[in-house]
């Protein structure tokens, strides 16, 4: 069975019965020279940097789709009916971000992966005409890939005959389209992936990292969704963060995978999203004083925070929502000299050629979907069509609730309820109960808006 969005991914990793192995992954845990190179041990011991004045926008997971792929050819109703993203928005959703973006103090843009639907070439380029908008108005752009946006082999058009590949980009091609938004300032760039350096404030490093897996695009129908760093690479981190310590830079990350669990459960239902072996990359970043990270990746506004033994050693990851997934969320990021970080989120209210209230029009779009995709999946499991719609909207509040962040079950409700859905009902809800109850109960701290400091790791 081909898997084609999101939606349908949270879907049947909730439905299906025996976790299967796209749903987590292991790996053989690596080694980092900080935990035996006492030369690395005695540049680590001393406080990392102070982080120097800044502020920053972060947008994640736009996915534009170029017009011209064919708006309103049926083939493109079909996959938005497995792939609850706003596609056909999505350009408009651009631009209203980009009008926010030049009104902002921002004096720097991070854009987290996922630049594309499915890494068609003229989506790419189009993207990149978008991101130069955004540096006209003085504001520098920097990016990484996504697991959609390299190699892609579901880069296709639509047409009232199907749909049809079209090209897409290879790795070279990727930095060279984005040359401006990074890779051509780059201080460092590693030669094993697309991963580099950027001084975006004077006494600031950005380590922008790739762990996708596009090289293993090739002779298979879907991309690959989840992450992994290859050895080389991790080794190249890790000098990096040892010469950001020696030189004096303070750290943050940007990549498209998550780092750290943003709620119970998360690698064991959806490990794709997770970069493999993240609890020793997480502590990594600690160690090293790195306690930013912002990443995208599961359509969700979340931010957790990961704290380590060790005096002091905390890091949080900061994920951000797709801008094509309610609630469409963007970031405002502001680091203060007293070492305060204040983070302000707002959504997209409004684009152009739409009256309607936006926000509500994209929550009923991704809420419809992901109950219809579990009504037609719970089907299959010989549920009949009212137990398949009780839990099939249990299941939608849910998903929904975490994309938003600051998740609460109302008060009385249950996580779910299998009253009405007959015995295979029971038995669904019986062996999946456990994600509902970690989508449900929000990790510490705020996922919106929040203040923290940088020197002991609390928020308020």
């Amino acid at each position: 069975m081909r898997i084609k969005g999101q939606a349908l991914i949270g879907v049947l990793c909730f439905l299906i019965l025996v976790t299967s192995s796209a749903c987590s992954a292991t790996t053989k845990p690596p080694v980092f020279r900080y935990r035996y190179d006492e030369s690395v041990q005695t540049v680590i011991s001393k406080l990392p940097a102070q982080y120097p004045p800044t502020s920053f926008a972060v947008f994640s997971d736009p996915h534009v789709f170029a017009p011209e792929l064919g708006m309103e050819s049926p083939a493109l109703d079909e996959y938005l009916a497995n792939d609850r993203k706003l596609l056909r928005e999505s350009t408009r959703i651009m631009k209203s971000v980009i009008g926010w973006v030049k009104e902002t103090p921002a004096r720097f843009v991070l854009v987290s992966g996922d630049l594309t639907k499915d890494g068609e070439r003229v989506s790419h380029e189009l993207c990149a005409s978008y991101l130069r908008e955004i540096e006209a108005s003085g504001k520098q752009v920097y990016v990484v890939p996504g697991n959609h946006d390299i190699l892609n082999p579901n880069a296709v058009s639509y047409s009232a005959a199907g749909s049809q590949p079209v090209r897409n980009i290879t790795p070279g091609e990727f930095a060279e389209i984005y040359r401006a938004f990074g890779y051509g300032e780059a201080l460092y760039r590693d030669s094993a992936s697309l991963s580099y350096i950027v001084e975006p404030e004077k006494g600031l490093w950005l380590l922008a990292l790739d762990a996708n897996r596009y090289r293993e695009n090739e002779g298979v129908n879907d991309a690959v969704t989840d992450g992994r760093f290859s050895p080389g690479t991790l080794r190249w981190i890790e000098e990096m963060l040892i010469k950001a310590h020696e030189q004096g830079k303070a750290v943050m990350v940007m990549m498209h995978h998550g780092v750290v669990e943003h709620y119970n459960g998360q690698e064991k239902y959806f490990g794709m999203y997770l970069v493999d072996d993240f609890q020793y990359i997480s502590r990594l970043f600690a160690e090293y004083g790195a306690r930013l990270v912002f990443t995208g990746h599961y359509h969700a506004q979340d931010i957790t925070l990961k704290r380590f033994a060790g005096e002091n050693k905390f890091l949080y990851d900061i994920e951000t929502g797709s801008l094509v997934t309610y609630p469409c969320p963007y970031r405002n990021i502001e680091i203060t000299a007293d070492q305060k970080v204040h983070i302000r989120s707002g959504r997209v209210e409004a684009i152009k050629g739409y009256s309607g209230n936006f926000q509500d029009f994209a929550r009923e779009y991704v809420t419809n979907g992901i109950v219809n995709i579990a009504v037609d999946t719970l089907k299959t499991f010989g549920i009949p069509a009212d137990g398949a719609e009780l839990l099939a909207e249990q299941v939608g509040n849910a998903f929904v609730a975490h994309y938003a962040g600051d998740e609460k079950l109302p008060a009385g409700q249950p996580v779910i309820s299998a009253k009405g859905a007959g015995l295979r009902g029971w038995l669904v809800v019986f062996s999946r109960k456990g994600l509902l109850d970690g989508l449900w109960h929000d990790l510490a701290p705020p996922d919106n808006n929040i203040t923290i400091d940088l020197n002991t790791g609390a928020w308020k």
